[in-house]
């Protein structure tokens, strides 16, 4: 979000009068936000601001300053009919309206993060239904693609191979350069947060494929590819990844649908099976709580005492 000044004091109460009738233009908007924003991010905030001061007349509240409790309340009720991506913008507007005004954000409170937490955890649970891609499935597309010189069979499959060996989000992915990739003594790593993550031979040679066939030397390491086969020089961001992924569905016939979490979440049970603990999961993965390890692995007794022992923690910080 673009950082803006607040009101001038003198400026406060009428303004504030305004914003608590929801009924302000977007020539008030443009004004208010020191012209800063698109004429559509202008509407967007006119919309989400009126859909919350409708909430606060109806429960009989005030909208601006609101207590924290009501904006928890509003993100709860509203999740019920309303993407959580749009709930999440709402309440980002009703934060801006209160820095704006020089009042407290009620966003910024722990008691609406944490709802919100749980809401996006509720509304979006891709890890529970994501299907696992597992060490058999990335043999059957290596195979399939082993002898394509298409750049963009390559990078799919080196996609699926650091995802699947190295446990990575799809935001970890993407945020890969040519500078992660380190050798020592004839072992190649890649560098995930401070993290040395081995790469097997076959990932290594792929790896060193791929950068031979691009000629990339510096910067992302994983790119768009446009229709026409032609590399381009931004980085592959997590929406392509996904698709990458429902390309291996695609591709596999299987009738399985992938997401950018199935791998973490076969490579987990994998790990699992050959022993390890969900503490050593959880460091390959770099969870910070054992909570999804858990669960990805069929432990819900560990994951829920694992997610309660977090939220408490969350709560105390």
């Amino acid at each position: 979000m673009k950082r803006l000044l607040p009101l001038d004091p003198s400026d406060i109460e009428e303004s504030q009068a305004r914003f608590n009738t929801g009924t302000l233009s977007i020539e008030e908007w443009s004004s208010v936000t020191q012209n800063v924003y698109s004429q559509n991010s202008l509407l967007s905030y006119r919309n989400d601001w009126r859909v919350f001061v409708a909430f606060c007349q109806e429960q009989n509240v005030t909208p601006l300053p609101c207590a924290v409790t009501t904006l928890r309340r509003f993100a709860e009720i509203t999740a019920n009919r309303r993407k959580i991506s749009a709930v999440r913008r709402m309440v980002i507007t009703v934060g801006l309206v209160h820095k704006l005004h020089q009042f407290k954000d009620p966003s910024k409170h722990r008691e609406v993060k944490y709802a919100m937490a749980r809401l996006l955890h509720a509304k979006l649970p891709e890890s529970r239904e994501a299907t696992p891609f597992q060490s058999h499935h990335l043999a059957a597309l290596n195979q399939q693609l082993a002898r394509s010189k298409r750049l963009k069979d390559i990078r799919d499959r080196l996609v699926w191979s650091l995802s699947y060996e190295g446990l990575l989000k799809r935001s970890e992915l993407a945020a890969l350069s040519v500078d992660d990739l380190i050798t020592v003594e004839a072992q190649a790593f890649i560098m995930v947060r401070d993290q040395r993550v081995p790469l097997s031979e076959s990932v290594a040679r792929l790896l060193m494929d791929w950068l031979d066939k691009t000629g990339i030397r510096q910067g992302p390491l994983l790119r768009r590819i446009n229709k026409h086969g032609q590399l381009g020089e931004a980085p592959l961001d997590p929406s392509s990844i996904y698709r990458v992924f429902r390309r291996a569905s695609a591709l596999l016939d299987e009738s399985v649908t992938f997401s950018g979490q199935s791998p973490r979440v076969g490579a987990s049970r994998s790990l699992a099976k050959k022993g390890m603990t969900i503490k050593q999961i959880q460091h390959m993965g770099r969870w910070k709580s054992p909570a999804m390890p858990a669960q990805y692995v069929g432990n819900t007794e560990a994951s829920e005492q694992a997610k309660s022992r977090y939220r408490r923690k969350k709560l105390t910080d």
